[in-house]
Protein backbone atom coordinates (compact mmCIF):
# COMPACT_ATOMS: atom_id res chain seq x y z
CA UNK A 1 0.00 0.00 0.00
CA UNK A 2 1.22 3.19 -1.23
CA UNK A 3 1.78 6.46 1.49
CA UNK A 4 -0.80 7.93 -0.59
CA UNK A 5 -3.52 5.07 -0.32
CA UNK A 6 -3.01 5.19 3.79
CA UNK A 7 -3.80 8.54 3.44
CA UNK A 8 -6.99 8.43 1.54
CA UNK A 9 -7.67 5.12 3.92
CA UNK A 10 -6.96 7.76 6.75
CA UNK A 11 -9.33 10.65 5.17
CA UNK A 12 -12.07 8.03 4.57
CA UNK A 13 -11.94 6.42 8.54
CA UNK A 14 -11.80 9.71 9.82
CA UNK A 15 -15.02 10.67 7.35
CA UNK A 16 -16.95 7.75 8.18
CA UNK A 17 -16.34 8.06 11.62
CA UNK A 18 -17.55 11.63 11.68
CA UNK A 19 -20.88 10.89 10.09
CA UNK A 20 -21.40 7.99 12.32
CA UNK A 21 -21.01 9.71 15.39
CA UNK A 22 -23.22 13.07 14.17
CA UNK A 23 -26.11 10.47 12.87
CA UNK A 24 -25.87 9.16 16.44
CA UNK A 25 -25.42 12.42 18.51
CA UNK A 26 -28.67 12.42 20.65
CA UNK A 27 -27.86 8.40 21.86
CA UNK A 28 -24.54 8.42 22.48
CA UNK A 29 -22.90 9.13 26.45
CA UNK A 30 -20.48 10.44 27.81
CA UNK A 31 -18.29 7.60 27.27
CA UNK A 32 -18.94 6.92 23.53
CA UNK A 33 -18.31 10.22 22.63
CA UNK A 34 -14.96 9.82 24.86
CA UNK A 35 -14.00 7.03 22.40
CA UNK A 36 -15.04 8.95 19.37
CA UNK A 37 -12.38 12.03 20.74
CA UNK A 38 -9.26 9.18 21.20
CA UNK A 39 -10.13 7.42 17.67
CA UNK A 40 -10.74 10.78 15.66
CA UNK A 41 -7.03 11.86 17.81
CA UNK A 42 -5.31 8.91 16.14
CA UNK A 43 -6.49 8.93 13.30
CA UNK A 44 -5.69 12.90 12.45
CA UNK A 45 -1.96 11.81 14.46
CA UNK A 46 -1.45 9.24 11.78
CA UNK A 47 -2.26 11.48 8.99
CA UNK A 48 0.28 14.13 10.04
CA UNK A 49 3.02 11.66 8.92
CA UNK A 50 1.20 12.34 5.89
CA UNK A 51 0.86 15.81 5.40
CA UNK A 52 2.69 16.79 2.36
CA UNK A 53 0.72 14.20 0.58
CA UNK A 54 -2.99 16.22 1.49
CA UNK A 55 -4.53 17.61 -1.43
CA UNK A 56 -7.01 19.81 -1.95
CA UNK A 57 -9.66 18.11 -2.09
CA UNK A 58 -8.86 16.11 0.59
CA UNK A 59 -8.32 19.56 2.41
CA UNK A 60 -11.90 20.90 1.35
CA UNK A 61 -13.32 17.19 3.01
CA UNK A 62 -11.77 17.60 6.17
CA UNK A 63 -12.57 21.22 6.58
CA UNK A 64 -16.27 20.39 6.04
CA UNK A 65 -15.75 17.70 8.59
CA UNK A 66 -14.54 20.02 10.94
CA UNK A 67 -17.47 22.23 10.57
CA UNK A 68 -19.77 19.31 10.56
CA UNK A 69 -18.33 18.35 14.00
CA UNK A 70 -19.52 21.44 15.68
CA UNK A 71 -22.42 19.20 16.73
CA UNK A 72 -20.45 16.65 18.39
CA UNK A 73 -18.79 19.53 20.30
CA UNK A 74 -22.31 20.55 21.65
CA UNK A 75 -23.29 18.07 22.57
CA UNK A 76 -20.26 17.06 24.28
CA UNK A 77 -20.24 20.68 26.23
CA UNK A 78 -24.22 19.63 27.04
CA UNK A 79 -23.14 16.46 28.53
CA UNK A 80 -20.03 18.75 30.50
CA UNK A 81 -22.81 21.31 31.83
CA UNK A 82 -25.44 18.60 32.75
CA UNK A 83 -22.62 17.36 34.96
CA UNK A 84 -21.48 20.22 36.30
CA UNK A 85 -24.76 20.85 37.21
CA UNK A 86 -25.46 17.40 39.03
CA UNK A 87 -22.40 18.19 41.26
CA UNK A 88 -23.48 21.49 42.17
CA UNK A 89 -26.92 19.83 43.34
CA UNK A 90 -25.23 16.92 45.08
CA UNK A 91 -23.27 19.67 47.02
CA UNK A 92 -26.19 21.60 48.03
CA UNK A 93 -27.88 18.76 49.08
CA UNK A 94 -25.14 17.11 50.96
CA UNK A 95 -24.81 20.40 52.70
CA UNK A 96 -28.05 19.91 53.75
CA UNK A 97 -27.69 16.13 55.08
CA UNK A 98 -24.65 16.99 57.18
CA UNK A 99 -26.60 20.05 58.55
CA UNK A 100 -29.30 17.01 59.59
CA UNK A 101 -27.37 14.21 60.53
CA UNK A 102 -25.06 16.21 62.87
CA UNK A 103 -24.76 14.50 66.14
CA UNK A 104 -25.91 16.11 69.01
CA UNK A 105 -25.99 15.32 72.72
CA UNK A 106 -27.81 12.49 74.30
CA UNK A 107 -29.62 14.72 76.57
CA UNK A 108 -30.99 16.85 73.51
CA UNK A 109 -33.97 16.56 71.57
CA UNK A 110 -34.48 17.59 67.55
CA UNK A 111 -37.98 18.00 66.52
CA UNK A 112 -38.70 18.26 62.47
CA UNK A 113 -42.25 20.14 61.78
CA UNK A 114 -42.41 20.14 58.66
CA UNK A 115 -45.60 20.95 56.37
Amino acid sequence: MTDREKLEQFVNEYCQLSHSTIANILELNEDQLLDYAERREYIVNEMKAYRSLITGEMKIKINELIIEERAIVERMLEIKNEASEWLEKRGSIKSQQIAYQQSYSASSAFIDYRK
